[in-house]
């Protein structure tokens, strides 16, 4: 049995890069990677034009649409795609993906203070994570990911989206309206990682930072999880 460790963060942060535009575009220009596989192939490392790959948005193998976690792992540490079933000689695997040189969407605390040109941006966490076995014994685990999403946008910065600007708090509330868009019509491009998305707490206003001088606000949500942390194949 195949082992791969993805943490439920991670997976999150891949769905909200796929179905979220960053109003400044700093991990928005795609382009598709094809590849002729030999046989027995199992991974392919990505090569952006520059940068690093920030999300795979498509995959095809001989034309065929293939769906992330179910059949293949992406590691956006590691810029690898790992096929679960090895690929036969000569499928042809073309894998779509957005790339750039930064990010807006991180499942981690930054490195040191953020510049101007951080923002805006959305980070998140896990607040809390409580389990149940479903059965005995060899019974797998279900967690319950308590997930913090936190929304942040410079003070004075306007974003033009669809003809209409939005600034401040404004920016902040409509990125988080978009997260929970995204989440209600693609819920399912996290299954079987994540699943039964719950709302715990629309938009709402997080004091502001005096520090960064951005206004935040936090989208709360739930979602379940099997085998959490890993992937068995």
């Amino acid at each position: 049995m195949a082992n791969y460790e993805i943490d439920p963060e991670d997976v999150l942060t891949d769905f909200l890069r796929v179905h979220l535009t960053d109003p400044k575009a700093r991990a928005e220009a795609s382009t598709s990677q094809a590849v002729t596989a030999t046989a027995g192939q199992t991974s392919i490392t990505l090569s952006p034009p520059s940068g690093t790959a920030s999300c795979i948005t498509a995959l095809t193998i001989n034309g065929t649409s293939k769906n992330k976690w179910r059949d293949y792992y992406w590691d956006y540490q590691t810029q690898k795609v790992t096929f679960f079933t090895a690929l036969t000689l000569s499928d042809a695997v073309v894998i779509t993906f957005k790339y750039g040189t930064s990010n807006w969407i991180y499942s981690d605390r930054p490195d040191s203070n953020l510049s101007a040109a951080s923002f805006p941006r959305i980070s998140l966490f896990t607040v809390s994570s409580p389990g149940k076995r479903l059965g005995q014994y060899t019974a797998p685990v279900e967690s319950s990911h308590m997930f913090q999403i936190d929304l942040w946008a410079k003070i004075d910065y306007t974003a033009t989206i669809s003809s209409r600007t939005y600034s401040n708090e404004y920016l902040v509330r409509y990125y988080g309206n978009q997260i929970l868009r995204a989440l209600e019509e693609h819920e399912s491009d996290m299954f079987n990682l994540l699943y039964n998305y719950t709302l715990i707490s629309g938009p709402k206003d997080a004091p502001y930072s005096d520090r960064n001088q951005a206004f935040h606000g936090i989208v709360e949500i739930n979602m379940k999880g099997l085998k959490s942390g890993r992937i068995e194949i």
